[in-house]
């Protein structure tokens, strides 16, 4: 398996269209499945940091349908958790800056038998980890249900550092502001619980190197 990142910048280096088909999956993942209320067009869901500075993290099977999906934005721009949900950082301000990205848009194809979900999402996750390790991030943080820091994070070996208590959000469920840390020794640990051993993001049609220059000139 691989996990394609993906940028509007860089979409012309993977086959098809993977932006489109990330968006189509979070249309049946939060539309249809959760009916969340954000805005819907011809069957993509899609919302206001869905921009040219946003970098998707994809997991397509050979039909290129997306399965798998992970949005990640600057905090040195707008971005969700510090316009939507300012309160449920009771720590301080919400963390910014160049070396910190939030993760949102965290979506799996239900479809999937359970072992290949489970499968997709560590290489997501482990995917955002070579990403920050890549380009000098040093902080992931976010909003999510608990039981997903739970099962995604705490549980492959990341440690979670919160930044406030549970929250019920629109959606009606609970929800906690967190973040966790991109260093060498937690994506060894996250490797180890989850048994991956090799890189698993792809850049596309082009080598690391160029694609990473090209990121931080």
């Amino acid at each position: 398996m691989a996990i394609e990142c993906v940028t509007l910048e860089t979409a012309h280096l993977f086959p098809g269209n993977p932006i489109a088909a990330q968006h189509k999956l979070r249309y049946r993942a939060i539309i249809e499945r959760q009916q969340w209320d954000v805005p819907v067009i011809n069957g993509l869901e899609y919302d206001n940091y869905d921009n040219p500075s946003a970098i998707y993290l994809i997991y397509r099977d050979k039909n290129l349908v997306a399965r798998g999906v992970a949005r990640l934005c600057h905090t040195d721009r707008p971005f969700m958790f510090k316009e939507v949900f300012p309160h449920m950082c009771e720590q301080g301000p919400v963390p910014v800056g160049h070396d910190i990205l939030e993760g949102s848009r965290f979506c799996i194809d239900r479809d999937l038998p359970i072992d290949m979900r489970r499968r997709v999402a560590a290489e997501i996750v482990c995917s955002s980890l070579e990403y920050c390790l890549a380009f000098g991030v040093k902080k992931m943080i976010g909003v999510m249900y608990p039981v997903y820091w739970k099962n995604l994070f705490s549980d492959n070996g990341l440690e979670v550092t919160w930044l406030g208590s549970s929250v019920r959000t629109p959606d009606g469920k609970k929800s906690r502001a967190g973040y966790i840390v991109a260093t060498p020794a937690s994506i060894a640990a996250f490797r180890e619980k989850t048994g991956l051993t090799a890189p698993v993001i792809r850049y596309g049609e082009q080598d690391r190197t160029g694609f990473i220059e090209k990121r931080v000139a």
